[in-house]
């Protein structure tokens, strides 16, 4: 039987000739000793898992402090590693710009120069074709010639 404040302030012991029956009174006292015996122990044993629940909360706090400053520790390495890939993906893009800019000028330059060639080229195709015409034109006035010299032979020979 478990024993309340209630209990122990209700109980009525038999009155015997002297006052209370010893025996019964006894025996409430052993019951009563038996069960504040047996609350402390329960109370001790409940005190004794709160402290050990409460290393193992503290345990769980120094990991979660560990675990949070891991963390953090990442998110700086993270946001270092993103600027540190910023930088150099920004090195690398002016980079390539400035090569774009040195190859678009080579190929200007390359294409003006090929202009200049061609120009000149076409010039020189101009003069020698006027050349060949020319010497054309001479070839023709010299075979005409030719021809009619060699007419004329004929015609003093026929005479």
């Amino acid at each position: 039987m478990k024993w309340t404040p209630v209990d122990i302030r209700q109980m009525a012991f038999p009155v015997g000739f002297r006052g209370y029956a010893p025996s019964e009174v006894d025996s409430f006292l052993e019951n009563l000793a038996n069960e504040i015996e047996e609350i402390l122990k329960e109370n001790a044993a409940l005190r004794e898992r709160i402290e050990d629940q409460g290393q193992a909360i503290a345990e769980l706090k120094k990991t979660e402090g560990a675990l949070t400053n891991t963390l953090l520790m990442a998110q700086k390495a993270i946001e270092e590693m993103k600027r540190n890939a910023q930088k150099e993906g920004d090195l690398i893009i002016r980079q390539a710009e400035l090569r774009a800019e040195e190859i678009t000028r080579s190929a200007v330059k390359e294409a003006t120069h090929l202009q200049g060639e061609v120009l000149n080229l076409r010039r020189q195709r101009d003069f020698f074709v006027e050349k060949i015409r020319s010497l054309m034109q001479n070839l023709e006035k010299t075979l005409q010639w030719e021809d009619e010299k060699a007419d004329q032979r004929e015609e003093e020979a026929s005479l």
